[in-house]
């Protein structure tokens, strides 16, 4: 099965996003993972990468592909799951300073998924119900119109968000933000202010509620992605809604969430303060920092530090959520070799991370426990190139026990929390990615009567154009 499901997948055109930062650690490091698309200079395979909206008048994006091999059978790991996915973005500059553009993100079935499988992995596709005889193809789309001055630009758009608070992996099509946006240079860096007005949540948010966030309302996503029938509310992904509907139903009026931004570069010294205020609902205010230590050709130092407070002004949250996260990293580089280590602090209650959220250090590929309530999180992270094209990853992360009680489990955490990630990523052009990796997690509430671990392994691959 596993040979057959190989050759359907490379007869495909195919690829992935790498989730693995490589290259010098003095090099600039994106501030969100916007989806992007290398777009091709004067030779061939000389890429730069952009934005899959870049306003230069031609179509980018992406072809995709993941496909499950295999995972714990035991009613928690999701065993199955195959999907095609495409990404194509176009922007136009109409007049001098002023562009529009549109993109688009689908994904449908590739063929291979078992649907005599329950345990299928909902979070690469779009549906509505959870069925394995309904995978759909779904999609989302965005469009923008900007304006470019001498030292400032305003954006109206539906499009992805830049900025620490709506950072967070995707698998095929990512979380899309309905906003109007500022940005100007201010004392030697960048000012903006935002109001997000809906959003449109994309495929993996489906995994950030239930598998990730094991429906703790912490890892991305609060509301239930699914009809679970008996007229209850739901979210359907890929369409735009209100920002108090992201939320239980009747709890906020919230018409939208104000955005303030300040990042600054001094020298080697790069600051970000970013400001969420979700009206009627809570204020997020986020400062990192990091400073670079060059050691020599080849060679590099990055340490990192951020510090995320939630003030919660709302009743029906106030009683789980709310406090601060404090973090720290350190990156260094040593030819072809990277070594990370990092390490996350969360006080009493959890954070309520209903808009995508993913800045931490110490989150893996499954897991983001440092969001959670009273947690000491670490992770150590190995990233080793052999030759050119080639990278080969190990990480562990242990997540201890949070307070955190589960009312879908009816449970307390019982076990620490681990995640060990294995992964291979070859790049034999600068456009083409393929990356096979294998995750090992314990969730806090695995016990003696209910396995909740994985032992995923999954391939993606990643054309870009």
């Amino acid at each position: 099965m596993i040979m057959k499901s190989i050759v359907g997948l490379v007869s495909m055109a195919l690829a992935s996003q790498v989730v693995i930062a490589g290259g010098n650690v003095d090099s600039k490091v994106p501030e969100t993972e916007v989806v992007v698309a290398p777009v091709i200079q004067e030779a061939p395979y000389k890429y730069v990468k952009k934005s899959i909206t870049v306003d230069d008048g031609s179509f980018h994006g992406y072809v995709r592909a993941q496909h499950i091999f295999n995972d714990t059978d035991n009613g928690f790991g999701k065993v199955t799951g195959s999907t095609l996915g495409l990404g194509l973005g176009y922007g136009l500059e109409v007049v001098s300073g002023l562009t529009i553009g549109a993109e688009f993100y689908g994904v449908m079935d590739s063929g291979l998924t078992d649907t005599d499988e329950k345990l299928i992995a909902y979070g690469q596709f779009m549906n509505t119900v959870k069925s394995p005889n309904e995978l759909d193809a779904g999609y989302a789309w965005g469009a923008h119109i900007r304006y470019k001055g001498e030292g400032y630009k305003i954006q109206l758009a539906r499009s992805q968000f830049s900025s620490p608070l709506t950072k967070t992996q995707i698998t095929h099509v990512p979380n899309l933000y309905e906003y109007a946006r500022v940005d100007a240079d201010i004392w030697g860096g960048n000012a903006s202010v935002s109001y997000i007005t809906k959003m449109s949540y994309g495929s993996r948010s489906a995994a950030d509620w239930g598998l990730i966030g094991e429906f703790t309302g912490t890892a991305g996503m609060y509301a239930v992605p699914f009809d679970v029938g008996g007229g209850k509310p739901f979210l359907e992904r890929g369409t735009y809604y209100g920002i108090d509907e992201t939320l239980k139903a009747g709890t906020t009026d919230s018409n939208g969430i104000f955005v303030f931004g300040y990042e600054k570069k001094i020298k080697k010294l790069n600051i970000k303060v970013w400001d969420f205020l979700v009206d009627d609902v809570l204020n997020n205010i986020f400062v990192e920092a990091d400073y670079k230590f060059p050691l020599g050709k080849g060679k590099g130092l990055k340490i990192s530090a951020h510090i995320w407070n939630q003030d919660i002004s709302n009743a029906s949250y106030e009683d789980l959520y709310g406090g601060t996260l404090i973090g720290a990293e350190a990156v260094l580089k040593w030819g072809s070799v990277i070594g990370k280590l990092a390490y996350e602090s969360k006080d009493d209650g959890g954070l309520l991370n209903a808009w995508g959220a993913n800045p931490g250090y110490t989150s893996s590929i499954f897991s983001r426990n440092e969001y959670r309530s009273n947690v000491d999180a670490y992770k150590a992270t190995l990233v080793y190139k052999p030759m050119k094209g080639l990278k080969l990853m190990a990480s562990y992360a242990n997540y201890g026990q949070s307070d955190t009680f589960n009312k879908k489990y009816n449970s307390a955490p019982t076990d620490d929390a681990s995640e060990m990630d294995l992964a291979i990523i070859y790049k034999p052009r600068a456009d083409v990615t393929i990356k096979l990796f294998n995750a090992n997690r314990t969730s806090e509430y695995n016990s003696a009567s209910k396995d909740r671990t994985q032992n995923h392994t999954r391939l993606i691959m990643n054309f870009a154009f």
